[in-house]
Formats: structure tokens, sequence, C-alpha cells
């Protein structure tokens, strides 16, 4: 801070300028520009009521919920006819510095607003600036002088819109907040020889202590809980030695703070102190402090850098002894998993009757041994990923086919409780003969290969031996593949295969030229059921590819080009790169990168505009833009370039057609509906407990046909459809969710219906022909729906239906690409059109609800509201097992791995005291807790519904299970799907029976579908649930593991939508390493930001 003689400030003050005939037009030209709804209240004064300022304002953020102010500003108001403007900053000088000097001796008040009025005279030219008057900028001004210049950036104009306004209150509330915190802050001056003091001070004992992890063998915790106790005052310290220059002796840290807050360079000091000051004088609880000293190292590190490089001060000399990652969780458990191998475990164990694919090969070593950890998917139609094991092994398994293994179950101990791991003892390729027989149909050659011929036992153990498969051995030069034929071949009867493998070499090799060379290469690579089915002609289209080839003609765009169209049912093109260069080639893969660039892109920013020069060159783009078709341009494969920007057409065209389509609804509202609304609050018998609810019926189909309705978690969207739907009493309505779980959650929100109501999956809805009148539609989870499914909506409805779209933007998104409800948010502004609910009534904690907002916003103090306020973190260890509440459950991200959904449901399964009972390769226990999987078998139980197992019996051909589910089912409804009803249990639950039969993969195909489907198990164990499943529950606590492996794959919507389930209690279990890594990938989300100004330039 500049050492300003006080003498020299209150002279400034008490100068007196009489206000001239421009500022006395600005005033009252101000008070008429400033309309906002209410957010400001203007007292501002004509002839000179106050000597300085022009008065104050009251700012009311959201008045429809509170009219109590929030600030109140003190103000200057000047105006002139002379506006300096060059290169979009204007100049403006004040001629009088009473206001700055005013505001310089009340800093901590309330802050003060200098507007200048350009052309208060001249009606409709006129231009409002502003400028806030921080410490920073009243300390930048030089009092000796009389006057000084200000300039304005285009961000401090106020211009004659309601955008341009609420823009303005957006930065009063920024203004508000960094307002706040400065309050805090002390005012203490400081020279800099006391600075450098303190520094030398703090570094000392900070050495001393991380000296500690050696010389004393102290713990990482230990050592970081001392460590903590210095920094404010070091990061404090530093921030004012940053200040001070060679014309200044002494500086206070409020003026530090600003002014390192608003550097680049210095900005990560005021950051650091931020937090700090939050964590106060708060001792962390055990096992807290080494997560915040993680977060803070980096900050100390740039610290050091910083003073070497301006001071050449050297401290923090010793930092790299801090260990930065000590989770060993992993290599642990590889270890007792590495034990197991070195006991006698048999060899050559039978084969299972079962069929896996490799999901996923996980290498690891112990002692200078290789092992395998391998998450097997069974195979089939009918198998989900639910139907998933993990086994080890010390082969490398390399096929990419589906194979058998012989395994025996071993036992290692872990947190005392003894868990059943798999070993594998042998394993052999084994492809289903059902997709080796049907892909012979698909080339016209009829075959009934079976597991029992020679013919087939032969290739399946040469696949094994070499590792080859059939597009490799295609592809083979004539001698090589000659030799593996004849090695197939020679000491079997039968050789029905060897026309399929010929026909394959002759017409799909790599330098063939024949239809349906893409669809089959790609066939012969994957040879899973499901793949093939979706490619053979249906009854419903029984169009084909040519006549030589039993392919459907759907399989046309992936043949044209598929490395921008996706087989039938597979999303090729997105994940089967590797794949695909072998099908197709790398040439025709190089003209295809400008598009798989720019659609990488896409997926990892949420942008659909992009600077060409950062992906591709203009020549690249136009090579392939001109080798499309018309069918190809047609369908929206073209690239798009403007102003160099590029963009792939049919992202644009989606995006652009939903918005444009929001924006029509927006400006079409209902006659006669502001009485209505009126008069049924009138009459109603709702108590509002939060009056943005309140606000949005009233304001309801007035002005627009559309309503948006976002909002956190819990924060009562359903509850907010449900009053509208109860207001809309006589209408016909239809309700829509992505997932089965929200439409249930809807179906038992929603107390009045009416006349003539559906509830349908959003999918299901978008592939239906023929629609009913509906006079309004609810869509909930609306952050789900992709692009083209909205796009697929607008087109199925009519022009006059009401729409209510809720969401919340922040939980997790949609699978395939979906902006629009993102944008949507930040372009429909219209009054009654849009509402965001920020009260939240999941939860009555105000910890978890400050977490819940910090994360939300990915603010900065995170980390230490996880390790101050719950303390919500911890190690993943033995307390996962123990319960806290009767309503628990445990949160995966994955399904796979030591740590993941099975393995978790295994752990706790073995802490449950009934018997086991063991059918294929998974086990069951009476009262294990259960979800029901997506099937085709069982229609009414639908997928998430929860249920309970209260018995099992078994036989040597089938299971029985008897559960009690949530549902009320009749007896009606349970005998049109094989399944047996018991009993109603009470008002909610449903006891019933469903069996579940042995598959013998060697029956007649004409039969082995149906029995294939009735031998999947339709539920998977629910101690533990993945997160994506757990979306739109709630449970009364908690428990999310997170272990290291998986901590790139958290992100920022995985983790606010696992923590928001809590109600009550929550806990997450992960390293301090993999919180960390987590946090810091939460910084500014600035992704579709960039296309945001872009469409929005567009759009108008």
């Amino acid at each position: 801070m500049k050492n300003i003689h006080q003498e020299i400030i209150e002279r400034h003050i008490k100068t007196h300028t009489v206000q001239s005939d421009e500022d006395c037009s600005a005033v009252t030209m101000l008070k008429a520009f400033l309309r906002s709804n209410g957010k400001i209240a203007p007292n501002f004064a004509h002839g000179d009521k106050w000597p300085n300022i022009d008065g104050t304002f009251e700012f009311v953020p959201n008045p429809n919920i509170s009219k109590r102010p929030k600030q109140n500003f003190s103000v200057q108001i000047k105006g002139t006819m002379n506006c300096d403007e060059k290169d979009g900053i204007v100049k403006y000088n004040l001629k009088s510095l009473g206001f700055p000097a005013y505001i310089y001796t009340r800093v901590t008040f309330d802050p003060g607003i200098l507007f200048v009025v350009f052309n208060p005279n001249d009606r409709g030219n006129e231009r409002v600036f502003w400028k806030y008057m921080s410490a920073d900028f009243v300390n930048s001004i030089n009092y000796e002088q009389e006057s000084t210049t200000i300039y304005f950036s285009t961000d401090e104009e106020i211009k004659n819109t309601e955008a341009s306004i609420n823009d303005f209150c957006n930065s009063l509330c920024n203004i508000i907040e960094h307002h706040g915190f400065l309050n805090q802050l002390d005012d203490i001056y400081y020279s800099k020889e006391d600075l450098v003091r303190i520094i030398e001070e703090c570094n000392k004992e900070i050495c001393e202590d991380i000296n500690r992890l050696d010389i004393l063998n102290d713990t990482r915790d230990n050592v970081s809980k001392r460590l903590l106790k210095r920094l404010d005052d070091l990061c404090k310290s530093i921030l004012l030695l940053n200040l001070l220059n060679e014309n200044e002796e002494k500086v206070n840290i409020k003026l530090a703070w600003e002014r390192a807050i608003l550097n680049i360079r210095t900005k990560y000091l005021a950051e650091f102190y931020k937090a700090l000051k939050y964590l106060g004088n708060r001792i962390p609880v055990e096992g807290q402090s080494e997560r915040l000293m993680i977060k803070y190292y980096n900050f100390l590190w740039q610290i050091r850098k910083f003073l070497k490089e301006r001071y050449n001060l050297s401290i923090l000399e010793n930092l790299e002894q801090f260990p930065l990652y000590t989770d060993t969780l992993d290599q642990q458990y590889y270890e007792l998993v590495a034990r197991v191998f070195n006991s006698n475990i048999p060899n050559n164990l039978p084969l299972s009757n079962f069929r896996y694919y490799i999901q996923k090969k996980i290498p690891f070593f112990v002692n200078g041994e290789r092992y395998y950890e391998i998450t097997l998917q069974l195979a089939g139609v009918y198998a989900t990923k639910y139907n998933r094991i993990t086994a080890y092994t010390k082969e490398d398994i390399s096929t990419d086919y589906s194979i058998q293994i012989g395994y025996t179950d071993e036992f290692i101990n872990l947190w005392d409780v003894n868990l059943s791991i798999k070993i594998i003892t042998n394993w052999s390729v084994s492809i289903d003969p059902k997709c080796l027989n049907r892909l012979a149909k698909i080339l016209k050659i009829s075959t009934k290969l079976s597991p029992k011929y020679g013919e087939y036992k032969s290739l399946m153990e040469v696949l094994t031996e070499t590792g080859i498969n059939f597009l490799e051995l295609i592809d083979l030069q004539d001698n090589e593949y000659s030799e593996i034929i004849t090695k197939i071949y020679n000491n079997v009867n039968t050789t029905s295969y060897k026309d399929v493998l010929d026909k394959l070499r002759n017409n799909y090799s790599f330098d063939a030229n024949t239809q349906g060379y893409n669809t089959i290469r790609y066939l012969i690579i994957d040879l899973k059921e499901e793949t093939i089915n979706n490619v053979l002609p249906t009854p419903y289209n029984q169009a084909v590819l040519s006549d030589e080839i039993n392919l459907s003609r759907r399989c046309f765009p992936f043949e044209k080009n598929p490395y921008i169209s996706n087989l039938i049912g597979k999303k090729t093109s997105e994940n089967s790169i590797k794949k695909l260069i072998d099908v197709a080639g790398i040439d025709k893969f190089n003209i295809a990168l400008p598009y798989l660039l720019i659609k990488r892109e896409i997926d990892k920013t949420g942008e659909i505009y992009f600077e060409e020069n950062t992906i591709t060159s203009k020549e690249e783009t136009n090579h392939y833009n001109m080798l499309l078709d018309s069918w190809e341009q047609r369908a929206g494969y073209k690239i798009n370039n403007k102003d160099h920007l590029v963009c792939i057409d049919s992202y644009e065209k989606t995006t652009l057609y939903i918005l444009k389509k929001l924006i029509e609804h927006s400006q079409k509202g209902i006659k006669g509906q502001d009485a209505f609304n009126k008069n049924y609050l009138k009459n109603s018998s709702i108590h509002f407990t939060d009056p943005l609810k309140e606000q949005a019926l009233k304001d309801i189909f007035v002005d627009s046909s559309l309503l948006l309705i976002y909002g956190a978690a819990g924060t009562g969207k359903t509850t907010l459809i449900n009053y509208i739907s109860n207001m809309m009493t006589n209408s016909r309505k239809l309700f829509l969710t992505k997932t089965h779980t929200a439409l249930q959650n809807l179906k038992r929100r929603i107390d009045n219906v009416g006349v003539g109501a559906d509830f349908v999956s959003f999918d299901s809805f978008t592939k239906r022909v023929n629609l009913p009148d509906y006079d309004i539609i609810f869509v909930d989870e609306c952050s789900t729906i992709d692009n083209r499914k909205m796009y697929d909506f607008f087109n199925k409805i009519k022009e006059d239906t009401l729409l209510v779209l809720a969401g919340d933007i922040h939980q997790i998104e949609s699978i395939d690409f979906g902006n629009w409800f993102f944008y949507a948010k930040n372009i429909i502004k219209k009054n009654g059109a849009s509402v965001e609910l920020l009260n939240t009534w999941r939860t009555q904690d105000d910890s978890l609800k400050s977490l819940w907002n910090e994360v939300r916003n990915r603010y900065s103090l995170i980390t230490e509201k996880l390790v101050i306020d719950g303390p919500f973190s911890e190690n993943i260890g033995v307390n996962i097992l123990n319960k806290n509440e009767k309503d628990e459950v445990i949160l995966c991200l994955n399904y796979d791995g030591k740590f993941g959904l099975n393995n978790m449901n295994n752990y706790f399964q073995n802490a449950n005291p009934n018997k086991a009972v063991a059918w294929q390769e998974w086990s069951y226990k009476i009262n294990d807790p259960i979800l029901f999987n997506d099937s085709k078998r069982f229609t009414v139980l639908y997928n998430n519904l929860k249920g309970k197992i209260v018995n099992i019996e078994k036989t040597k051909n089938e299971i029985s299970f008897t559960i009690d589910i949530d549902i009320i089912l009749t007896e009606k409804q349970c005998e049109k799907e094989d399944i047996d009803f018991i009993e109603i249990v009470d008002d909610n639950t449903t006891r019933i029976c469903i069996k579940v039969y042995k598959y013998d993969s060697n029956e007649i195909e004409e039969y082995s579908e149906i029995m294939e489907m009735n031998s999947v198990v339709p539920f998977q164990l629910a101690y533990a649930v993945s997160i994506h499943k757990a979306q739109g529950l709630e449970y009364d606590s908690v428990k999310i593991i997170i272990p290291s492996s998986n901590s790139e794959k958290i992100t920022h919507g995985i983790f606010y939508t696992a923590i928001t389930r809590a109600k009550k209690n929550l806990k997450i279990f992960w390293s301090p390493e993999a919180m960390n890594k987590i946090v810091n990938s939460f910084n500014v989300d600035d992704s579709k930001q960039k296309s945001l100004n872009v469409i929005k330039n567009v759009l108008s």
C-alpha cells in the first residue's frame, strides 16, 4: 500500500464539488436505466445531498424469494458529453478524488461503485460505464494529484437490455463475495524486515518438521499436522512481501490479498491464503492433515520458486523429502494374491460350461513375477455387465474371442475377512457354435457345427495355441494359410466349416473388393452373438445389402465409411478404432482423421466449435469433405468451416434446431393463464416452503409455453413437477424420463395424473410412430438426454404442446453427446420460461449442503471442506464393512477389479451368516439385497427395482428364488411373465418366486435362445451399487469407494452425483493421493463456453 499521508486523504474528502447539469441528468437517467425487476433499489441524490457521494443503492439478488437487501453500495454518478474511446477502451478524467478517497478510508464498509454516463442528455445514445472501487483500485490512485484518468473496458459497460442488466447484477454478486472475504482480514501494517524475519522462522520450523519423517520415523499425517500450524504465517508474509516495492515501506494484508488475486502469477498465493483462513484454528482429525498437505505441496513448491526468482531467498530446500505417494493398498492386495499361486493349487481343472469375454486385463508384478487380474464378462445376448467375475492367472490370455476357463476358488484374508478369489488353472478359446453357424448363414452356407464335433474342437485348439483370429487367418500368405488349415483338419472326420473359411479368404481378405467387405471383416474379429444378430435381416426389415450375402441393408453406412458410421447396434467408430484399422486399412483412417479428431474433442470438452488450426488443416478438411457422397453429406458427416472455426454438421444442426425450438416455445404464452394461475394458487391448499416454486407456479405458461427447471439434487424438481401436474388437472399429460428409476419415482410422486396420462421412457417415446395428442409433456433427467434423441422428440410433438423440462447440468451427463440442456440455461431468458431451484431439502445437515455447493460450483475449498467439516474422507479399509445405518449403500464406479462393484458385493455377502448357494460362478444367500436388471424375460421387474432374497431352492437343473420386491404386483400380472405370485407382504412389498434354469451350450440352436434367456439370473447383488445406477436414489448413509486405480475415471458429474445421494452420513473411502488428484481435476469448467458465444451469435 502506498504510504499516503492521512491529511492528503482528508483534504480530498473535504473537497466539495458541485454537481454539473450533466451529473444531474446522469442521476435521472441512471434511475430509469437500472431497471432490474426489483434487484436494484436506487437512493440517488440531486443537489449534493451527501458530500462526495451521490447516494446508495440496495441490491436484492432474488426479489421473488426475499426482498431483504444483501448489500448496500455507495455510489458516485458523473455525467459527460465527451467520450474518448480507442481500441475498445473508454477513458474518463475524474476531476475530483473525493469519492475514491472516501472509499479508501472505508474500504471494509459498503463497497463503492463509480458510474459514468456519457451523453446523458442525448436520449437513446446514452452509454453507462461502471467501476468497482476495490482496495487495489483506490490504492493505485496518486492522491497527491487533483484528478485521475479512469479506463473502462467493454465488460464495464451496461447496455440498455435486460441481459446486460442481469450481467451487471451477477457482477455485483461477485463483488459481494470478494468484499466479504476482504472484511475478514486484519489491518496490521508490516515492514520488509518484519516479513523476511517471519519467513525465515517459518522455513526453519517447516524444514525441521519434514526431517522428522526420516530422523524420527514419524508418520506423514503427524508431520502434516505440525506443518499446517506454520503455513498461515508463511503465506501471509509472502503475500505482503509481494506487495512491497522500493517506494513502499509498509503494507497490510487486505491490499496484499486483493493485489495477488488480480495477477495470474500470484493468484495461487491468494487462493492458498483463502484456504488457510477457512481452516482457521481448527485441527483436522486423525488421518486428515496429510490430505491437506498433499494439496498444499504444490503451493509450497510455487512459493519456493517465487522467492528464489524474485528475492533470491532460498527456503524449503528439503521439500522433496515430503512423501507425495504412500498408497500401497493395491500392492498389499496383489501380494496376498501372489501368495496363493505359491501354495499347492491344482492344475488343469475341467473347463466350465460357460463362456466369457475378457473385459479387462491388468498385469501386476510381485517379487519379479508377472501376474494378471482379468475381468471376465459372461458371453451371450442376455448377459449384462453385472454378470462379470474377476479372476487371476499367470498366463497372458490374448484373444478377443470368448473363452472357457478351468479355475479353483481360493481364499485371501483382507480386513480380517476371508475373501474368495478365482485362480485360472487353464483356458481355451471357445466360440459359441451359434455364432459360427450364423456367420456361415450370412455367407449363404449351411452348417450345423457343434461342440461335439472334432472339427469344432480342433478349430478351437488351433485358435488357442496360435492366438490368431479369423481376420488374421484369411489375410495370411497362401503357404501360411494352408499350413493352418491343414493343422485344423488333419485328424478330423468332418470339414463343413472349411468352406466358410475358404469363402472368407477368397472374398474378404485385405485386397478384396466385394459387397459387405467392412461388415464381414469386422464380424470375424468380433464374433459376438449380439453383433451378428444385429446385422441379420429381420422380419420387419428384410432388405439385404446384396443378393450374394445375407446382410441387412442397414449395414450400408458402415460399408461406406466405417470410421464415421457405426455398425448396427455398436459404437464401433468410437470404441473400436484399432479394430477398424485392421478391417478397413490405414488410408481410409487418414482421410477420416479430421472428422475423428473433431469428434474426440467434442466428447472431451463438450464444445462443438473449434479453432481450425488446433485440430486440422484446411486442405485435410477439404479433402475429407470432397470424398463424401450426397448421402453422407445429408447424414451430417460434413465438416463445416466458417471464420476459421470447424464443426461437424450434424452436431451443429441438431444443437441449433433444439435451441430454436426451445426459443419458439419460450415466446408463446397462453392468454388468460395469469388469471388462472392466481386463482388456482388462491384456492389451493399448498403450503409453500420454497418461494421459488411458488413464483414458478405464478409465472408458468403466462409468457412462455415452456418451463425449464434447473436444480441440484434434493432441491425439489419433482415436487415442482407435481405442483404443475395438479394445477393442469384437465390436461392430457405425458411423463418422460431417461431411466426406469426416475420413471418409477415420478409415478410415486405425482398425486393426480388426470385422465389419459402416460409414463414412458424417453427412448421408447422417440421410437413410437403414432402418438396421442398430449396437452403437456413433462421430461425429467434432461441432462442425460442426448441431442439426437431430443431432435427426434421435437420432430414428434405438436407446436402447441406445453413443455416442462427438468434436470441438473452438474450431475452425470448423457452417454451420447448432449449439450442442449446446458446451453438452454444460458440462452432461454424469457420471464417464466426458466427457474433454478436453490434450496436443498434432501438433507438438513449444513456441512453436507456446504460440501455439495462447493463441489457443484467447483470452488477452491473442496479439500478443506472434505477434511474439516466432516471429515468425509477415510482410507480404504475395514470400516467399509461397518454398517452405520439400516438404509445404507456402498457406491462404486466400476464393476471390475478388486474394489469394483462385484468384489465389494462379495465382501459384504461374506459377512451375511446365511448359507451360500452356488449357481454358475456366483453365490446367493437368504437376506441378500438385490437390484433387478433390464430383462426381456420379466418386463414388470424393471431395471433398478429393489428386492431381498427370502428363500432359495436348488435342484440339478434349476434354482428358485423367493424375493420380496418393493412394488405391488397382482397375481394376473405375474402369470403373464412366468412369475409365481405368493403374497402381498405390506403396503409396498410383494413376495414372488422366479426360476432360473441350467443351460447347455450344446442344445439345438432352434431352442437355445429361449433356454439361454431363462438361464440368466435377472438381478444383481446390491450391497453395493454403481454410481450411475444410484442416480435418482437417496439413502440415509452413503459410502463411496474410489481406489487409486480408478481415480482418473471420476469426473465432476460422477463425483457430484455420488455425494448427493446421502441424506445424513457420507464417507468417501480413498487415499489422500486419489483425493488430491480428483479434486484437482475439478478446476473451473470453461468447457462449452466458447461454443456458447458462437451459438448465441448464430441464433441472434
